[in-house]
């Protein structure tokens, strides 16, 4: 019997877990024995982009001392759907098809894979790209985290009388009075209903509710809602990127990571023809029910398959996740930090707040028309929001992770510093693991810290901090605020070009 415990009982409430690191989390798999299933962690944690919302920090990494946080930036993605549809089409519709069109009598009647018999899966066509029931659920309770995390940044939770009066008056005001409108605190999210849900979810469980308003979209006074369409000008290149640039695509990175799945998919074939004898496998059903791990538990609270494959195993469906994205959105797409600078830049002029009276080089977020509004305007045109919190796609946070120089070297060492992943074994020493960079809301928080010796600024990940290569000489591997500007300039220079960049099949 595994030693999995029930995902109601691990995920409850979005407790978060303490995980060691993988290379602390080596189980020897007797392949003698093809029952021996040993679950030392929870798989959910190992499944990158599929996994609903977790930390692997039981708390946020505390604060250097003497600082406080003055203002921050955050960039999620959207909360736990039921299946995105490409790796629904691509890998697990055809598996649930080739149980569909076994006798039953294929199915083992005992044993761990004795489910099998009358499983059926909770994906359907009009479910994909949805956000589900529980991804709300994570969303609000991530909002509520937000708030407890940073409290001192958000608008005051509580209202006077006067201003409950005002909104009670609110609809009998006439328009066009002459006032000018108060600049409501604003929550920015992508306009897919996946980004839109979460961030309303989200809403609902970071302000009250005489701010939230009853449906997460905000009062429209204090707190506001903007949905940002994907392709729109002004914005696309810093909340969408992927999908404002010709030259990105998704495909290519499945060569790479398809030789990794062939290289240790055989193996596990080999194990299951023992126990599951009937059921024909290629190396993609390996891949498809390890999937369905993830998704099935955002549908149903738990999966049969999450409790059939190894510790090891689960380390290898990881590592394929990392090698596919560090060619889609990480190091090994050479467009990534081009993607990625934008919203950085974008941050660093919402954090500088008052001081920030330049305007944004003309080439980050626009063609060359209208930008990023300035300090007299919205979004932070009377400076008095502190946080920024961005909802987006699973792309956009690894886009950035690359132009703030995160989890380097990804794979390999020190002298090789981007290097690529192998892909003739496991890379157990590498610091790209997108486990801890893109599940299912997972972001990546800019603070400015305003400490006893001057401000710094810190990139955390999912709860924990994250030394950005180059720019880390400060107190607790912190970066200097004048520096951390100087230091974002230079790169802002370095990947600018976004229409030569984007061009599609451009050689860089």
């Amino acid at each position: 019997m595994s030693s999995l415990l029930p995902l109601t009982c691990v995920l409850a409430a979005l407790s978060v877990v303490q995980a060691a690191p993988a290379t602390q989390q080596q189980v020897t798999f007797d392949s003698s024995n093809s029952a021996n299933i040993v679950n030392l962690f929870n798989p959910l944690h190992h499944l990158s982009a599929i996994a609903p919302y977790w930390q692997a920090v039981h708390e946020p990494t505390p604060l250097p001392p003497t600082c406080t946080v003055k203002s921050a930036a955050l960039l999620i993605r959207h909360s736990a759907i039921l299946a995105n549809d490409d790796e629904w089409y691509q890998t697990m519709k055809p598996f649930e098809d080739k149980l569909k069109n076994l006798s039953k009598s294929a199915f083992p009647t005992t044993g761990p894979w004795a489910f099998l018999k009358d499983w059926e899966s909770p994906i359907t066509e009009k479910k994909l790209e949805v956000l589900s029931a529980r991804g709300k659920r994570d969303a609000k309770q991530y909002g509520k985290t937000v708030r407890k995390q940073y409290d001192n940044l958000f608008p005051n939770n509580h209202p006077s009388d006067s201003d409950l009066k005002k909104k009670k008056h609110k609809k009998d005001k006439k328009k066009g009075d002459g006032k000018k409108p108060k600049n409501s605190y604003k929550v920015w999210t992508a306009s897919s209903s996946r980004d839109i849900e979460s961030s309303k979810s989200f809403i609902l469980g970071a302000f009250p509710r005489h701010q939230s308003g009853p449906d997460g979209k905000g009062d429209g006074d204090e707190v506001e809602l903007v949905e940002i369409p994907n392709k729109a000008k002004d914005w696309d290149r810093s909340l969408t990127p992927h999908k404002a640039c010709a030259a990105f695509e998704k495909e290519s990175s499945l060569e790479p990571a398809g030789v990794w799945l062939a290289t240790y998919a055989p193996r596990v074939r080999e194990r299951l023809s023992t126990l599951i004898p009937n059921v024909p496998l290629v190396d993609e059903d390996i891949l498809g029910m390890q999937m369905l791990c993830g998704y099935e538990s955002i549908g149903r609270g738990s999966s049969p398959f999450c409790e059939v494959f190894t510790d090891q195993e689960w380390l290898d469906v990881e590592y394929y996740f990392d090698v596919r994205f560090h060619y889609m959105m990480g190091y090994g797409n050479k467009i990534s930090p081009y993607l990625g600078i934008p919203w950085v830049t974008t941050a660093a002029h919402l954090l500088a707040g008052e001081e920030a009276h330049d305007p944004l080089p003309e080439d980050q977020l626009t063609k060359g028309k209208s930008k990023l509004p300035g300090p007299e305007m919205p979004p932070n045109g009377t400076h008095s929001q502190f946080l920024f919190p961005f909802f987006t796609h699973r792309e956009s946070p690894a886009f950035v992770a690359t132009a703030l120089s995160l989890f380097t070297p990804p794979f390999g060492d020190v002298s090789s510093p981007l290097a690529d992943p192998p892909l003739t074994h496991r890379d157990d020493n590498r610091a790209w693991r997108t486990s801890r960079l893109v599940p299912f809301l997972g972001n990546i928080a800019l603070e400015r810290l305003t400490c006893a010796d001057g401000d710094v600024v810190r990139a955390v990940v999912n709860g924990r901090m994250e030394k950005m290569a180059g720019c880390d000489a400060w107190i607790g591997g912190t970066c200097g605020w004048t520096e951390w500007q100087d230091w974002v300039e230079k790169r802002t220079d370095q990947w600018k070009g976004w229409e030569e960049v984007c061009e599609k099949k451009k050689d860089l």
